[in-house]
């Protein structure tokens, strides 16, 4: 490795040599020639140029012997750094020569890694290649199997040779036994357990039919209609009711049903806040015959069809009027009372609290100190807190404000149907009671 000198010591060196010779030629001249009168004096320098030249306040010899030891110094380290850049040379081909060595060790590693494995796969190769001869000259004309290109060469008359297994040969092993054939088992015996029998399909019988937009009259409310309010368009969770419907009603074209004993209608009401009544639609409907067979319908899996959500009817007062009067029932006045109170008293006791203390603005943020009674502080806290707590408690117990039509039981309602209905007779059919074993209605037979 090539260093290179200090660049401001070579250019200090011979200027401090040159200005040291200079003072020392006028120091000799001064001391041989003697001072002449009719010779003018030097100009001595000003302070400004002594204190550039760092020799201010320091005789000539003085700085004679300053210039003689910066010399030695620099002579000195001059020598330190030659000494270091020889052990540095030194160190940097030793580094070289280990890196070399190393290098050569790899590679040579590496080379033996290389012919040891060629020699193993070699090895190998030969190996297999032995076996392979071996096998082929074990061989015999029986292992040779037909159609998979391992047969034996052509014969001489330039057709390849075929094994044909006979059709009725049968299976031997290795040493020409014949193999046992395997015991089958009839179909009939995969599943002894019992099957389900299919049930037979059931016997409807059609028997009366109540056609679209029929009425049924004279029937009455078993239950109360309780319409709720809706609530942003929707009622949830509405109230049930049932109606009676009496044997001697009529349908829209005048036709009895004598042989039904009556039936019973289940249905959901809503209210009208406006109007102060109740709206009722009808979703199920059951037909009770004479002799106790029992008629669902819609039936089971099929609510569809015209009407709002699969409804069969609607109800109405006996003058028709499709939205029975009734009335008004509401929690509103008690809610909006007791939360009014609770809400109040607790705004009231912040403030309270909120005037016993004072808040200041500095560098946009607010302090809130307690400046006065701090009795008063408390008190308005803790009635505050618990106010607070007990409107919120209250909140969720009576959220939901009740608003609903009442209508009482026993109202007289006339039947609207929207949809067709099939009343058929099922001979085998689900009945009330069983324990009547009487002969079937003539008209039913």
């Amino acid at each position: 490795m090539k260093l290179q000198a200090n660049i401001l010591l070579r250019i200090l060196t011979p200027l401090i040599l040159l200005a040291g010779s200079v003072l020392l030629f006028h120091a000799c001249q001064d001391r041989k020639t003697p001072p002449s009168k009719s010779s003018a004096p030097a100009t001595p320098l000003s302070h400004d140029e002594l204190k550039a030249l760092g020799i201010e306040g320091d005789t000539p010899a003085d700085t004679v012997a300053t210039l003689v030891g910066q010399m030695k110094l620099w002579r000195k380290e001059l020598e330190t750094v030659k000494a270091s850049n020889a052990a540095l040379v030194q160190e940097n081909q030793r580094l070289r020569e280990r890196e070399q060595n190393t290098d050569s060790r790899i590679n040579d590693a590496i080379s033996r890694q290389q012919t040891s494995a060629s020699v193993q796969q070699n090895e190998m190769l030969s190996s297999l290649q032995a076996q392979i001869q071996q096998l082929k000259g074990n061989r015999t004309t029986d292992d040779s199997l037909a159609g998979l290109g391992i047969d034996e060469p052509e014969a001489a008359s330039g057709e390849p040779l075929r094994w044909i297994a006979p059709a009725d040969a049968l299976p031997t092993d290795k040493n020409g036994r014949p193999l046992q054939p395997a015991l089958a088992f009839p179909s009939a015996m995969q599943n002894t357990a019992p099957q389900p029998e299919t049930p037979p399909p059931t016997v409807v019988k059609p028997v009366y039919t109540l056609p679209q937009n029929s009425t049924l009259i004279g029937s009455v409310a078993m239950t109360a209609l309780l319409g709720r309010i809706p609530l942003n368009g929707s009622v949830t969770d509405p109230y049930p009711f049932k109606v009676l419907i009496g044997r001697d009603n009529l349908t829209a074209n005048g036709i009895e049903l004598p042989d039904i004993e009556g039936a019973v209608i289940s249905g959901s009401a809503t209210g009208d806040w406006t109007l102060s009544c109740v709206r009722g639609s009808l979703t199920s409907i059951t037909f009770v015959f004479r002799d106790g067979t029992v008629r669902t319908f819609p039936v089971e899996g099929d609510k569809t069809g015209s009407g709002t959500e699969g409804n069969i009817g609607w109800l109405s007062d006996p003058h028709g009027l499709p939205c029975i009067p009734g009335e008004r029932k509401s929690n509103a006045a008690e809610y909006i009372g007791s939360q009014f109170l609770l809400a109040g008293s607790s705004a009231a006791a912040q403030a309270l609290a909120n005037n016993q203390t004072t808040s200041t603005v500095e560098d946009g943020s607010i302090t809130t100190a307690l400046t006065g009674d701090s009795g008063q502080y408390v008190l308005g806290q803790a009635l505050g807190g618990g106010l607070k707590e007990s409107a919120d408690w209250f909140k969720q117990r009576y959220g939901q404000m009740f608003d609903a039509i009442y209508v009482p039981p026993g109202q007289a309602v006339a039947i609207h149907i929207t949809r067709q209905l099939t009343i058929d007779y099922e001979p085998d059919g689900r009945r009330v009671n069983y324990r009547t074993t009487g002969d079937r209605t003539g008209d039913l037979d």
